[in-house]
């Protein structure tokens, strides 16, 4: 882990309960984003820009693992 990537880790492990789901099966879309923006007020992140691009970053590979793991 990278330093300048703790911050966006620690934001995404605090936004648990916040993704979005869809259809039936309830299949995750990607996170609740004014939730996100609550959450890094509440935690007071440094630089929420920087934090969000990098959450985004991480919210992408978790998607795509939950989808590799519904595929298979």
């Amino acid at each position: 882990m990278l330093p300048e990537n703790w911050e966006a880790l620690q934001t995404f492990l605090k936004c648990a309960t916040q993704w979005r789901h869809a259809g039936m099966e309830g299949v995750r879309t990607g996170l609740d984003y004014p939730s996100v923006d609550a959450v890094m007020r509440i935690t007071g992140v440094k630089d929420p820009s920087d934090t969000f691009w990098r959450l985004q970053l991480i919210e992408n590979g978790a998607l795509e693992a939950m989808a590799d793991k519904r595929d298979s």
